[in-house]
């Protein structure tokens, strides 16, 4: 029967459909990690320059200055670590993807993004899990419910899952190579 063959395989328009979706993901989610990444850097850098000038310059202090550090510090290394997943820099197999051929270094960075998504989407919901326990307790100063905390290491593990799926798609669909450069200071796996 003429088309058999492509009843169970995806066309191409599909393909190209899920790669490119997996792109805009990919660059959506860089773009929320990196303006997380720049207003709490500069939130935390603000915030203990004044709290310096205000204990030596024996101004007082700042009593939420400690909380406040506590609660935006998880986020700002969350968004980081969300960024360098999204760079490939979260695993180092560089080594090992130099060894490999072309089709070894796809099908392990296939395998590496399966695993990182299962890993890290499970991850997600046990730290959702513990949000719902932490809810009741509130930080000393500011109330802020320790859930929040939780919430933020949920979404962070949940993006980095999805980080993990779309390198999946973008290599099982899009066929895209996996260059290794270890003369390059970034990332090493493009």
């Amino acid at each position: 029967r003429p088309g058999r063959e492509e009843e169970g395989n995806m066309s191409g328009s599909r393909k190209g459909g899920l790669v490119a979706a997996a792109h805009a993901i990919e660059h959506a989610i860089g773009v929320g990690a990196r303006a997380i990444l720049v207003v709490t850097g500069l939130f935390l850098l603000v915030l203990l320059n004044v709290m310096v000038v205000m204990r030596y310059g024996e101004l007082g202090a700042i009593d939420s200055g400690a909380e406040l550090t506590a609660l935006v510090f998880p986020v700002f290394v969350m968004a980081g670590i969300v960024e360098a997943a999204r760079v490939g820099a979260h695993v180092a197999t560089q080594i090992l993807l130099n060894v490999l051929g072309p089709g070894g270094r796809r099908a392990l960075v296939i395998v590496i993004g399966a695993v990182t998504a299962a890993a890290y989407l499970y991850l997600a919901w046990y730290a959702g899990e513990n949000a719902i326990i932490a809810h009741d307790e509130k930080s000393t100063i500011l109330r802020v419910p320790g859930s929040v905390g939780y919430g933020f290491l949920a979404a962070g593990m949940a993006l980095v899952g999805v980080l993990g799926a779309t390198s999946v798609v973008r290599h099982l669909f899009g066929a895209e190579t996996v260059t290794v450069n270890l003369a390059d200071s970034g990332p090493g796996v493009v």
